[in-house]
């Protein structure tokens, strides 16, 4: 008889049944283990999902389906070459865990040649998520952060720093990295663009809107009347995976439309980007996707992509804005300001307890009630390594000058035509007849999930009159 062969389950669990006896049986109580490669959040999907679930605040960034997903299209590393799960338990308890990745810095175009390296660990997703952090139930985090800054520090080796993105000062991972600071280590905190949330307190649109300053209403339905008066106006709502995906080719064209082209901001900058998304509004990324898209004469001219928390996680659900784009031709008809407040009624509408509008663009994004959570990359760096000459040395510098200025990017004003973009070149005509023939394709999308609405059917859901 043949032999048989191993299933993709059972070596699964071959490869946790050794994760999980690797951590040190000498360790009094606390201890950790390690588990390498994108495998470690396959096997321990189940558990990762289920810290989350008992989190403070369930965060669909923190899911193993997001963690997959980042670690095999995020643009920034090569997926299987650096992912690291560490394992915290408790006897014989795993009590939470840190998906994190160690990653090479090169100090310098010449020094890096020569081999001037150094290790830094940090979170395996610390881009396009918000609050990034460790996994685990909320009666038990400020013990696994402890164990894990004193893990990283005295039995992980080689690294000259370890960055924790993104994170809130007072919270247990940032007191526990602070306590540490000796000689061989120092902790700074790295400023970043607090996040901006609206918490969702009214029962409908209509209620949000009253509550805006009065100049705020004026732009936004002011705008809004100009936009009707183009020819052809409309506005898709599509909800879901099948919904969402329908429309992403047309929103990567219109992409390209607007001021984000040729900046670091574009979804198109790189491939492995666009294919991340595709995973994401497939619903293979641990968000809920959905979209807003405004059309004019049968063409795509502004979206927004929204990701809410899944149904998989317990309450409470929130949802995160997390591309926006319009048309840099038609930018002074402000299609900004009706996709976000679209973007506010299906976030009511789902029963969201709040919107968050993830970094940067503070100035805009109060405008409209959003709250700052102020948050900061908090930095432990070897005394004894590349990384601390490199930081001593960039201190030293911002010493004598100013520190070079955030770049200006206004994706919305009064008329919303502020962008670095917005003096780019015309959008042709051929570009434009391209996007009508993507948005048909689009539109031909039969499936649940998706509502186009004319102006009658607007009037019904916008909070103000388009006459």
């Amino acid at each position: 008889m043949a032999p048989s062969i191993p299933s993709e389950c059972s070596e699964r669990q071959e490869r946790q049944t050794r994760a999980l006896r690797r951590h040190d049986p000498r360790a009094a109580g606390i201890s950790v283990s390690i588990a390498d490669g994108i495998a470690a959040l396959e096997d321990f999907a189940a558990a990762i999902d289920g810290f989350n679930r008992r989190s403070s605040r369930p965060n669909p960034f923190r899911s193993a389906d997001f963690l997959r997903c980042y670690a095999l299209h995020g643009e920034y590393h090569v997926p299987g070459a650096e992912e690291r799960l560490f394992l915290v338990f408790d006897g014989g308890q795993l009590i939470g865990c840190a998906p994190m990745r160690r990653t090479l810095d090169a100090f310098g175009a010449v020094a890096g040649s020569l081999g001037l390296r150094g290790t830094r660990l940090q979170f395996l997703a610390p881009f396009d998520t918000e609050q990034p952090g460790v996994l685990c139930a909320l009666e038990d985090e400020q013990r696994v952060a402890v164990a894990l800054i004193n893990y990283f520090c005295e039995r992980e080796p080689d690294w000259g720093m370890v960055e924790l993105a993104g994170q809130r000062p007072g919270g247990h991972l940032y007191r526990a990295a602070h306590a540490l600071a000796d000689r061989r280590f120092r902790v700074r905190d790295f400023g970043v663009q607090p996040y901006h949330e609206i918490e969702l307190r009214w029962p409908d649109v209509r209620a949000f809107f009253r509550s805006l300053p009065k100049k705020m209403r004026s732009n936004i339905s002011r705008q809004a009347r100009r936009l009707y008066a183009a020819p052809e106006p409309e506005l898709v709502l599509a909800s879901g995976a099948e919904a969402t995906s329908a429309w992403f080719e047309a929103y990567c064209d219109l992409d390209r439309r607007s001021w984000k082209h040729g900046t670091p901001s574009s979804i198109r900058r790189d491939q492995r980007r666009v294919q991340f998304y595709r995973e994401l509004l497939a619903g293979r990324g641990g968000l809920e996707p959905s979209f807003v898209g405004i059309l004019l004469g049968g063409m795509l001219v502004a979206g927004l992509i929204v990701g809410a928390t899944s149904a998989s996680l317990a309450d409470p659900h929130g949802a995160w804005c997390l591309e926006m784009a319009y048309d840099r031709s038609l930018a002074s008809l402000g299609p900004g300001h009706l996709l976000l407040l679209l973007g506010v009624a299906q976030a009511i509408e789902r029963g969201d307890r709040w919107l968050n509008f993830m970094q940067n663009f503070a100035y805009y994004k109060h405008r409209w009630g959003a709250q700052p959570i102020d948050v900061v990359n908090v930095q432990i760096i070897r005394r004894a390594s590349l990384h601390n000459v490199s930081a001593a040395a960039g201190e030293l510098r911002r010493r004598f000058r100013r520190a070079d200025a955030l770049p200006a990017l206004r994706p919305d004003s009064d008329h919303e035509g502020a962008g670095p973009g917005a003096q780019a070149a015309p959008v042709t005509g051929p570009e434009h007849e391209h996007a009508r023939i993507l948005t048909q394709t689009a539109l031909g999308y039969a499936g649940p999930g998706v509502r186009c609405l004319n102006r009658e059917q607007a009037m019904a859901v916008l909070p103000f009159d388009l006459a």
